[in-house]
């Protein structure tokens, strides 16, 4: 495979780290009413540690019964700091939609990065998506321009262990109640006053905190592969 070169290494971790900073998306489907015609829609987002889009839909909404007919999807993501919204970073996401099963764990992870949609899981036709990336499309603004392919894209599962997925809401759980001065350090770090703190969420490249003023993506200077290396990673930060 030929070197990658290091505008196309960034466009890929600009990808990236835009999906993970943002929850809101278009989701487009191919329409079952009106013959495949594209039909856009509102859709919260969470990525998985890959960098997979992981979504929650009524069965009675119109693009989950689009899904039922054709999985193939895209799901635009941008971002929302710039007036100008064709100066703005975005990513677009194209890949297959399937069904998977809502574990207590996935459950957890999207109510901590979308607490709002609590009321969702009492009504029993809310299920989870998951959105199997084929393609990405990312513009870094003006004239940076890039395809990017799934296999680049998406961090491959050998990169991280199975078991520091699992650990993760354990992890979270350890910060908030036992380390929230550090929590503080690292939003001072970046330039944000936070004297409450709540991480959100952790993933193999960085960590999401929640703030007076939304929610501030921290990445860790290397990847983590494991649970032991979480916590070199958050002490090396402190």
């Amino acid at each position: 495979m030929p070197r990658m070169s290091d505008h196309y290494q960034q466009a890929i971790r600009g990808a990236r780290r835009l999906m993970r900073t943002h929850s809101n998306g278009i989701l487009s489907t191919l329409s079952a009413d009106m013959d495949g015609w594209p039909f856009g829609s509102v859709a919260p987002y969470i990525l998985d540690f890959a960098g997979h889009p992981i979504l929650l839909l009524s069965d009675l909404a119109q693009h989950s019964r689009n899904i039922g007919r054709d999985g193939r999807v895209s799901l635009l993501a941008w971002e929302d700091e710039k007036d100008d919204i064709q100066q703005s970073g975005r990513v677009t996401i194209l890949g297959r939609a399937a069904m998977i099963e809502g574990t207590d764990a996935l459950r957890d992870r999207y109510l901590r990065y979308l607490p709002q949609a609590q009321e969702y899981f009492a009504i029993h036709d809310f299920r989870f998506y998951r959105v199997s990336v084929e393609r990405v499309r990312y513009i870094g603004g003006f004239g940076d321009i890039h395809w990017i392919r799934a296999e680049d894209y998406c961090l491959p599962g050998d990169s991280f262990d199975a078991q520091w997925a699992a650990a993760e809401r354990g992890a979270v759980i350890h910060m908030n109640a036992d380390h929230k001065d550090a929590l503080v350090r690292y939003c001072r770090a970046r330039g944000v006053e936070e004297p409450e703190p709540r991480l959100v969420g952790i993933d193999p490249e960085g960590f999401d905190v929640a703030t007076r003023n939304g929610r501030l993506r921290i990445d860790f200077e290397a990847p983590v592969r494991d649970p032991a290396g979480l916590r070199e990673a958050f002490v090396h930060l402190a």
